[in-house]
C-alpha cells in the first residue's frame, strides 16, 4: 500500500491546483495587488479607474508592506477601507440605492460573491478589500467626478477616500514613485507601432505635447530587443518612422518629437492600415520569433474621413496584431474606441487631454510589458533581467503529450510561475513554480475543477501562461521547450511547491483510506 501511495503522489499532475493569494488573509505585496486589480477589471463591474485604485493601495500602505497594514483590531486590509458598511447600505435605515444594488448583482454574476454575506473581517483578504475600495469610490465618483490627472486624483483621495488624516501631496508623491517604477526600462521582445492623430482638432501645441509623451514611452523599450515605429495620420498617412529601423534611442525620440503636424481631417482607418503595412515589412525570422505585436492608436474621437476604423482593427487582429485604443479629450465615442480595441476593454484607455497623456501614457507601458512572447516546441529562449524583480511573460500551447521546460540559470537566479488560467501568473497566483532544472507540465483535464472555474468551457485550455521573475540584481536564464516527458520518470511534475504537494497528498490519502 505504501508503494502504491508513493507512486500515486509522484504521478499526480501539477495542473489544476491553483494557489491564489488574493484570497489569503494578510497577504501583501505588488503581485497580490496586481492580481486583485486584474480580476476586478476583467469583471467589467466598474468603469475604467485611470489607475486610481492601484495608486491608492500604494499611497495608503505601499501595497501592504507597511507594518501597520494588518494591525490588531483593524480590518481595512490592503486598501485601508474604513467604510465597509457603506459598501452594503448606502442609504439611511440600512437601505440600498438602485446603483449599489446593481453593483452587488454584477459582483455576484461575474465573481460569484454575494456581497451582502461578506463581513468586515473578510476585508483581510485582499480581493475583498479591493472590491470594497472600488465600490466606495464608485459611489462617490458618481456624485463627485474624479479627475484622471495625478494632482486631481490626489485631492479627490484626500477629500473623499482616506480616513487616516492624510496630508495634501502624499498621493502625488507616492504616485510619482509608481510612475518612475512603471517607466523603468524593459528588455523584453515586442514589435510596437504608434498611430498618432494629427488632425486639425488636436492643435499644434497639444500635438507637440502628445509627441513628447510618446518619446518618453519608447524610452521604456530596449531597441536591441524591441522594434518601434510610428505613423502620423490626418486625411491620410502623412509621416512615418519605419518599424524596421536602425535608430538609436536618442535618434528615435528626436524623430518622434520633430514629426510634422499635418493639420487636416481625421482618417483613423488610414492610420491603422499604414501601421499594418509596417508590420508586414518585418523579416521572416522576426515574424517567427513569437514577439508580441502591438499597435497603439491615439485619437481625439473625431473620425471624419475614410471607412470605419473598426474594419481596419479587424484586419490587424487577423494579422496577429493587438490593437490598443487611446482616446484623448472629451469628445470620445466610447463605442468606436472599443471597436478599435477589437472589443477588448483591457486595451482601451481614455484621458482628459493631450497634457494629461503625459501621466496616463504609463498605462500603455504597463500593458506592453505584460504582453507575452509565444514560445514554440523545440525552441530555446535566452532572457536577461537586470533588476531583482524584473519580469518577462510567455505563452506556450501545451500539446496532449505535455511539455518539458528546462530552466538553466546562466547568471543569478530566476524562477517561473505558470498557470492555465487567463490571469497572468505571479507569486500571488500560480498552478506551478519553475526553478532550475527540468519540469514536465501536462495539459489540464476538463474535470470538475475547470468546469467550476470556467462555466462556459467545453474543452480544456491548452495555452499556458508563464512569468519569469529575476531574484538577484542581474539575471540571465535560458529556457528549453521540449514536447512530451523527456525527464523519463513518467510523472507529471518533477518539482512541486509545498502547497500543491500537501493538497495532492491529502487527496490521495483520503481516497486510499476510503477504499
Amino acid at each position: 500500500m505504501y508503494e502504491t501511495l508513493l507512486s500515486l503522489l509522484l504521478c499526480t499532475s501539477a495542473s489544476g491546483v491553483l494557489v491564489d493569494r488574493s484570497l489569503e488573509a494578510g497577504a501583501r505585496g505588488r503581485d497580490v495587488v496586481d492580481t486583485v486589480l486584474y480580476r476586478i477589471r476583467r469583471s467589467r463591474v466598474f468603469p475604467d479607474d485611470d489607475d486610481f485604485i492601484r495608486r491608492v493601495a500604494y499611497t495608503e500602505n505601499m501595497f501592504g508592506e507597511d507594518s501597520w497594514t494588518y494591525r490588531p483590531g483593524y480590518a481595512g486590509g490592503l486598501w485601508n477601507t474604513d467604510r465597509f458598511n457603506m459598501s452594503q447600505y448606502d442609504r439611511p435605515y440600512r437601505s440600498i440605492s438602485p446603483k449599489l444594488r446593481n453593483i452587488h448583482e454584477a459582483i455576484k454574476k461575474t465573481m460569484g460573491i454575494d456581497w451582502m454575506q461578506v463581513t468586515e473581517a473578510d476585508l483581510l483578504k485582499p480581493l475583498y478589500s479591493g472590491l470594497t475600495a472600488w465600490i466606495i469610490t464608485e459611489l462617490f465618483r458618481r456624485q463627485f467626478p474624479r479627475p484622471s490627472n495625478v494632482v486631481g486624483q490626489g485631492e479627490w483621495w484626500h477629500d473623499l477616500y482616506s480616513a487616516q488624516r492624510p496630508v495634501y501631496g502624499d498621493f502625488q508623491n507616492r504616485t510619482l514613485e509608481l510612475l518612475i517604477e512603471d517607466m523603468r526600462p524593459f528588455g523584453g521582445k515586442i514589435d510596437l507601432m504608434l498611430v498618432v492623430d494629427g488632425s486639425c482638432r488636436v492643435g499644434m501645441e497639444a500635438y507637440a505635447s502628445s509627441l513628447d509623451s510618446l518619446a518618453r514611452l519608447v524610452g521604456v523599450f530596449d531597441l536591441r530587443e524591441a522594434d518601434v515605429g510610428l505613423v502620423v495620420y490626418s486625411n491620410r498617412v502623412t509621416d512615418k518612422i519605419p518599424l524596421t529601423n536602425d535608430l538609436t534611442m536618442l535618434a528615435l525620440q528626436e524623430s518622434i518629437r520633430s514629426t510634422d503636424y499635418p493639420n487636416n481631417t481625421a482618417n483613423i482607418y488610414a492610420g491603422i492600415m499604414g501601421a499594418i503595412n509596417e508590420f508586414q515589412t518585418l523579416p521572416n525570422a522576426r515574424k517567427e520569433s513569437g514577439a508580441p505585436k502591438l499597435m497603439v492608436i491615439f485619437t481625439d474621437g473625431n473620425h471624419t474621413a475614410g471607412p470605419d476604423p473598426g474594419l481596419a482593427a479587424e484586419k490587424a487582429a487577423r494579422a496577429g496584431i493587438v490593437t490598443c485604443a487611446f482616446g484623448i479629450g472629451d469628445a470620445i465615442d466610447d463605442g468606436q474606441l472599443l471597436r478599435i480595441a477589437n472589443n477588448d476593454a483591457d486595451f482601451k484607455f481614455k484621458t482628459e487631454s493631450h497634457y494629461t497623456l503625459r501621466e496616463q501614457i504609463v498605462r500603455v507601458a504597463q500593458r506592453a510589458k505584460t504582453m507575452p512572447q509565444t514560445l514554440k516546441m523545440g525552441s530555446d529562449t535566452s532572457v536577461t533581467m537586470k533588476d531583482g524583480d524584473a519580469k518577462r511573460y510567455f505563452l506556450l500551447e501545451v500539446p496532449e503529450e505535455g511539455a518539458t521546460i528546462t530552466l538553466i540559470n546562466a547568471k543569478g537566479e530566476t524562477r517561473g510561475y505558470w498557470t492555465f488560467t487567463p490571469e497572468p501568473p505571479s507569486s500571488a497566483l500560480y498552478e506551478g513554480v519553475l526553478t532550475e532544472g527540468e519540469t514536465f507540465i501536462s495539459p489540464p483535464r476538463l474535470g470538475k475543477y475547470w468546469r467550476r472555474r470556467r462555466t462556459n468551457l467545453t474543452m480544456p485550455p491548452k495555452n499556458m501562461l508563464l512569468t519569469l521573475q529575476g531574484v538577484e540584481a542581474d539575471n540571465r536564464v535560458t529556457l528549453w521547450i521540449d514536447k512530451g516527458d523527456v525527464i523519463g520518470c513518467g510523472f507529471a511534475a518533477a518539482k512541486f511547491d509545498v502547497t500543491y504537494f500537501l493538497l495532492s497528498a491529502t487527496f490521495v490519502i483520503t481516497t486510499v483510506l476510503l477504499k
